[in-house]
């Protein structure tokens, strides 16, 4: 038995993206700023996949620049939003992914803050507020959290950050949101956005930065200025094209997951709870990824669950696969204020297209049957 609930670390590719991968290293293998037959060909499929995502995310096609993944889209939104600025301020969210975090300290003119977040993962606005005056130069708010799925309500916090710091620019990170959720770029009113294809089916080593004004700004590679001189680097045009595939497919299929991972994530809460009447799911309450869900069980530490479910054949995780090594709980996990027994005890699942019902019976036959153990020799 090979069960996978771990997909809001990184995603089976879906075969159309596969497909397109491939036929583009077959006939498209050229450079796409030759000017030959091949090269051409190259970059008809470039301008396609731009196409593709513009489509799909709402966003002007010159808005568009092509990375190696969400954290370098995170680290250049934050570069081309500090480097060169007036010291200020820079304010994220106690919940903020590594790859805008870790990035925020190598800019130390630039004093960071960080907003608080309840029980349910959710910025708390008032205290955001407080943070932001005329010498804020940059505020990064998280479109979904990957650990407890939570979506941040943006039509509020970004109305907010636009009266308060009207000249801050507001970044998104929409790795764990691209896909899974309706998202359109133009309507949020940010500044830039982040997304990764290996979280919605695509390549590892694709992603894109997403911006509202297309023109220029402080670049973090130099060289020859491909890409508007925004991201220098021959272009990787099989992931690119093989990220907008799997975007479509994603897309097209969103409607009818959304409430068929819902209900089945549900489902299997509720079974687990009624033989584990301890059992939390974290934000719940919260408007939240269908896709997601964390429990958490005092007294039972998530690494020797985790790997026990694993030896069962399940793969699920405590939470960020970056942070997978640290024994700590998460910093997510931290922010939301528990009790350090249920911190540890975290366990994330995470579903997908692919996931069944029956896949969430064995899970939770197995769950119930691991906890139940571990707490009866406690």
């Amino acid at each position: 038995m090979s069960i996978y609930l771990d997909w809001n670390a990184t995603t089976p590719p879906r075969e159309v993206a596969i497909n397109a991968w491939a036929e583009c290293q077959r006939s498209a293998w050229g450079n796409p700023a030759s000017i030959h037959s091949q090269g051409q060909a190259a970059r008809h499929h470039w301008d396609q996949a731009r196409a593709m995502i513009g489509k799909a995310l709402d966003c002007r096609l010159s808005g568009i620049v092509f990375t190696s993944g969400g954290t370098e889209a995170n680290n250049l939104a934050i570069h081309a939003a500090l480097h060169g600025a007036s010291p200020g301020t820079a304010v994220a969210s106690a919940i903020d992914h590594s790859s805008i975090l870790r990035p925020l300290e190598q800019y130390p003119m630039h004093q960071v803050q960080l907003a608080r977040v309840d029980g349910a993962a959710r910025i708390d606005a008032d205290h955001l507020r407080s943070l932001l005056d005329h010498r804020c130069r940059l505020v990064c708010l998280q479109f979904a959290n990957n650990e407890t799925g939570t979506l941040q309500d943006l039509g509020q916090l970004v109305p907010l950050v636009r009266a308060a710091a009207p000249q801050a620019h507001i970044h998104c990170d929409a790795a764990q949101g691209a896909g899974k959720t309706p998202l359109a770029f133009q309507a949020l009113g940010v500044d830039t956005l982040a997304i990764s294809a290996h979280k919605f089916g695509g390549p590892k080593g694709a992603g894109a930065l997403l911006c509202a004004n297309p023109g220029p700004f402080t670049a973090q590679l130099y060289g020859g200025g491909q890409q508007q001189n925004r991201r220098s680097g021959t272009e990787d045009v099989a992931g690119a094209l093989a990220m907008a595939y799997a975007l479509d497919e994603y897309i097209a299929h969103m409607a009818a997951e959304i409430p068929r991972q819902r209900a089945l994530l549900e489902a299997t809460f509720a079974r687990c709870q009624q033989a584990l009447p301890q059992l939390r799911w974290l934000a719940q309450e919260a408007e939240r990824l269908a896709n997601t869900c964390s429990l958490a069980h005092p007294g039972v530490h998530s690494d020797p669950l985790t790997m026990r479910l694993d030896l069962a054949g399940i793969a699920c995780s405590r939470g960020s696969a970056c942070m997978a090594a640290k024994r700590q709980p998460s910093h997510v996990v931290s922010a939301l204020g528990l009790d350090p027994g249920l911190a540890a005890s975290v366990l994330r699942l995470s579903i997908g297209p692919d996931t069944t019902a029956a896949d969430l019976d064995a899970f939770a036959e197995a769950y119930i049957a691991i906890v139940s153990d571990i707490c009866s020799k406690a």
